[in-house]
């Protein structure tokens, strides 16, 4: 598959809005590996392809206005982490064509399940949104 790097940035997003929605308002330390999964940095110092897609999602999450920072540890970790108010409002909303479910609990439950369709699915949604809203 070619574009398996698309479906972790998907996975890698829903976890990252997931694991900030719980700690709102705390401004959380978060760590890539957490979201990743382990990394073996190579015999130069340099990341996995992987360890570094999940940086970069961090990193896009935040100019697209999703989330704050205060600073970066050598690309392993995200300090003073927190979602927008906008991210933070998506993500408590109510899905209307779903049946009313919050959008944090589909998310959630696609994530647990394993549902990377459903991930998918879901965090495009967000980020549709999220274009409309900047128009």
């Amino acid at each position: 598959m070619l574009d398996i790097h698309i479906t972790e940035f998907y996975n890698d997003v829903a976890r990252i809005l997931l694991t900030l929605y719980r700690a709102f308002p705390r401004q959380i330390s978060m760590y890539v590996e957490d979201i990743s999964g382990p990394d073996q940095v190579d015999e130069y110092g340099l990341h996995s392809e992987r360890h570094l897609g999940c940086f970069h999602a961090f990193l896009w999450l935040n100019e697209e206005g999703l989330i704050r920072y205060g600073d970066v540890e050598r690309q392993m970790a995200f300090n003073h982490c927190v979602l927008t108010l906008d991210a933070f409002r998506w993500l408590g909303s109510f899905d209307q064509v779903e049946g009313g479910a919050k959008f944090i609990d589909e998310l959630e439950f696609a994530v647990k399940e394993g549902s990377s369709n459903d991930t998918e699915r879901l965090v495009k949604s967000l980020l549709r949104a999220q274009s409309e809203h900047r128009r």
